[in-house]
């Protein structure tokens, strides 16, 4: 196996695991979490929390500056987006010593009007970093907006994938997504951590695959227009 290949599989198992061991990453299927779109969800992602801890901090750059090197991304600048993304694309930034922009969810109502924030130079390669996935839309919002701009997306990073349909989205606008880690990872160390037992993992794994099918299994209401 290549060195570098194995390196990435071991840091994102090695993430999966931080994420679980800092909170970032709840499940409960007895109460399961209430989302801003009123759909339910078993599990429940914060990763702002994990700005917090240096050290997880320095593991999610030196994981994202390798896949760097693995996938050869020509980056000019990094860009995060409103709010989640921006430390995380400031960290990044500084690691590798790029200017970094954000990018605005909607255009400002006063000043300029610009979803960008920083300075954006015409064919700048820009690197768009994210917290995580889920089915893509406020990332094609992000990757539109840079364009728009005169900024070259050919790339997006995150630090978790939902892996629920995120990636294709992405590729239909022609960016290839890198995940730090994914659900699937973390569900697996879960596993390892006797946090869940293999019947929740399935009951989880339904939720992935099928959100409506795992709602209709509990009783509850779910709108197809869920937020990403």
């Amino acid at each position: 196996m290549n060195p570098l290949s194995e390196q990435v599989r071991e840091l994102s198992r090695a993430l999966a695991a931080e994420l679980l061991r800092r909170d970032a990453i709840k499940i409960n299927l007895e109460t399961p979490f209430l989302l801003t779109s009123g759909n339910y969800s078993p599990i429940y992602i914060n990763c702002r929390l994990l700005i917090s801890w240096r050290s997880t901090v320095k593991m999610i750059t030196a994981a994202a500056a390798l896949q760097l090197e693995v996938r050869s991304c020509a980056v000019d600048a990094i860009a995060g987006g409103e709010t989640a993304g921006i430390p995380f694309a400031a960290f990044l930034a500084d690691a590798l010593d790029k200017p970094m922009i954000y990018v605005r969810k909607a255009v400002k109502g006063h000043g300029t009007g610009s979803r960008i924030e920083g300075v954006l130079n015409r064919g700048s390669r820009v690197l768009l970093f994210e917290d995580l996935i889920t089915d893509g839309l406020s990332k094609i919002s992000f990757i539109k907006a840079i364009r728009d701009g005169a900024g070259i997306v050919e790339d997006a990073f995150v630090i978790l994938d939902r892996l629920q349909g995120g990636s294709a989205l992405l590729s239909q606008h022609g960016v290839r997504l890198t995940a730090l880690t994914d659900i699937e990872l973390v569900l697996g160390v879960a596993a390892d951590w006797g946090l869940l037992e293999s019947s929740a993992i399935d009951s989880v794994r339904v939720y992935l695959t099928s959100p409506s099918e795992w709602h209709a299994k509990l009783g509850l209401p779910y709108s197809p227009l869920e937020a990403t």
